[in-house]
């Protein structure tokens, strides 16, 4: 297995270098932006490499496991140790530029607002959720400076409607992710990169579920990690369960304040029934106007919540998950003896995937099945 970390030039993706480091984590992750992070680079490497090209948020960094893109995004922090003679890079996937772009019509050169009413409000309709985010992608995408190489896809067909008013300054990022919450069916969304077919840039491919197929997975066959295998790749298998997280009764606010705030609630009684407690979570998100909107809020929430949320943490050498993306679907055999799991196979599903420079990496999965 081999791990190779490029550089770039980020609003036209074309690759500037390879780059001998020291130390580097990655990470990505469903319907938010991973991070390329500890990425350590010797001295003589940024005199002969870096010197005067490596800017943030202007350069891109990637990650390449045997010839596959696992992260790639803007840098956005660069800490040069004069003692250690070392320079460390911080980048994050393509999600976190849109963590710096308002939604907003692009204005004319040279415009000023007097007030907030005059900047304009968004509103992209005639399409389902995941066209909706990339109506808002291309709009950000249509500012001076904001054109990126991103490939989009046409839009599906739906009747969702959605508008933001220009006094929100709402975050574009920021409703990408509500766009994944917005009803028990919302779709996923990913900014997946890769080469360009000359392998001299790199590209990200805006993705996202439909209506019909709202979640982003594998077309194939679920992916198997049997530890009970001959030399199998999979190394260890832990859990962790957070039932700070559960709540059978979710409440979501939206726009207003005190006794005039927009509110909803959805409630699931199964745990209950089954001998939990009622636990109640709740959420907020002030750019909501409408409560038909809210409510689907809610009932996400509810689904994601109204169950023991057990994260799985599956290290596997990294050759047998280099076509591994978040979202994917997967069985886990554990060893026959395991003190903690449970025999047998369990479907589960990909949340994040992680890895080094070592020659493993660590795909955290939820169960799909339910678990009482």
């Amino acid at each position: 297995m081999t791990t190779t970390l490029l550089f770039g030039e980020l609003r036209g993706g074309r690759i500037t270098d390879t780059l001998d480091v020291t130390g580097c984590t990655w990470s990505q992750v469903g319907n938010d932006a991973g991070s390329i992070s500890q990425v350590v680079v010797p001295g003589h490497e940024v005199a002969k490499k870096l010197k005067g090209v490596m800017f943030t948020a202007r350069s891109f960094l990637a990650v390449d496991v045997d010839g596959r893109l696992q992260e790639a995004g803007p840098v956005w922090s660069l800490a040069w140790n004069d003692e250690a003679q070392t320079l460390t890079i911080g980048a994050a996937g393509l999600w976190s530029l849109f963590d710096h772009r308002k939604v907003l019509p692009a204005l004319a050169a040279g415009q000023t607002v007097a007030t907030g009413g005059d900047l304009g409000d968004t509103t992209f309709g005639g399409t389902d959720l995941g066209g909706i985010g990339q109506a808002l992608v291309i709009q950000a995408w249509n500012w001076v400076g904001g054109d990126l190489p991103i490939v989009f896809p046409g839009y599906n067909a739906g009747d969702r409607t959605e508008t933001w008013y220009g006094w929100q300054l709402a975050n574009v990022g920021d409703q990408l992710r509500q766009l994944t919450k917005r009803a028990d069916n919302a779709p996923d969304i990913r900014f997946r990169p890769d080469y360009t077919a000359d392998k001299l840039s790199v590209q990200w491919f805006y993705e996202a579920g439909s209506e019909d197929a709202p979640l982003l997975t594998q077309t194939g066959d679920d992916w198997y990690f049997d530890q009970t295998v001959e030399k199998s790749p999979v190394l260890n298998i832990s859990t962790d369960e957070d039932g700070t997280q559960m709540g059978m009764r979710a409440w979501v606010t939206g726009n207003g304040s005190e006794a005039d705030i927009l509110m909803s609630t959805a409630h699931d009684p199964a745990l209950i029934d089954a001998g939990w407690p009622l636990l109640e979570v709740d959420e907020a998100d002030s750019t909501i106007t409408d409560p038909g909107t809210l409510d689907d809020h809610s009932a996400n929430l509810l689904q994601r919540s109204a169950r023991p949320p057990v994260a799985w943490k599956v290290v596997v050498q990294a050759s047998a998950a280099r076509e591994v993306l978040a979202g994917h679907y997967a069985r886990v055999i554990p060893k026959t003896d395991h003190a903690w799991l449970p025999a047998g196979e369990t479907f589960l599903r990909v949340a994040s995937k992680s890895g080094d420079l070592t020659h493993k990496v660590t795909l955290t999965m939820y169960p799909i099945e339910d678990v009482f």
